[in-house]
This record gives C-alpha cells, structure tokens and sequence, in this order.
C-alpha cells in the first residue's frame, strides 16, 4: 500500500529533481483536483504543506528560485500572511527542497515489482 497519493507521486518526482517555488504545489492541486475552488485549492495545498513539513519531507529552499527571507520556521506562517493570495507567485515566496527523508520516501514508494525481483 502507497503512503503517497497521485498528486504527491507527481510533487515529489519533480522536486526530487529540482526546487519548486511554494506556489507550485497549489498548480499540482490544481491539476490533481481541477474541480476544486481556489479557497479549496488553499486549504488543499496548505494541507499538504503542513503535512510534508511536519515529516520533514521538505524544507525551505536555501537557494530559492526568487529571492525570500522566508526561513524553515516562517513557512506556515506564510499562509497566515497572505491567504489564498499565496497560492500564486508571491514577492519573498519560499522555494522548497525534498528532504533526505522524503527523498527515501519517495525511493521507496517508487520501487516497482520489476525492480524488486532484479534487487533493485
């Protein structure tokens, strides 16, 4: 049984291979979910957020794809600041890194049946 779901498969694949911008998780919802409204959308993301910075799945980027003062401490704060506005580009918005653990998470959830009889 996965612990990820499809939007987090996704995320996590693409940070896995580069930083994201905080306000590319809400495009994934998005994508994911494109009948939600953009209040759901926030909650939806932000859900997210807080879930993988919690496990320490992420972290704030220390190079950013623009520059932010925003710290690891600051990032939920950040939706308090600017509400469903922070589920687009944003002046001082925080990129995001995957974690060494969400990197095994990800390695784990991705080792396909193929692989696992090769030894992989």
């Amino acid at each position: 049984m996965s612990s990820l779901d499809a939007l987090e498969a996704d995320f996590f694949g693409n940070l896995a291979q580069d930083t994201h911008g905080v306000w590319e998780v809400f495009e994934f919802v998005r994508l994911h979910y494109p009948d939600l409204t953009d209040e759901q959308v926030f909650e939806r993301g932000y859900d997210y957020i807080s879930r993988w910075h919690r496990t320490d799945w992420i972290r704030v980027s220390e190079s950013p794809l623009h520059q932010s003062a925003i710290k690891q401490s600051e990032l939920l704060d950040f939706r308090r600041q600017h509400g469903s506005a922070a589920t687009r580009y944003l002046e001082n918005a925080p990129s995001l890194d995957i974690t060494e653990t969400g990197q095994r998470v990800f390695a784990d959830e991705n080792i396909q049946p193929d692989d696992e009889a090769n030894g992989a």
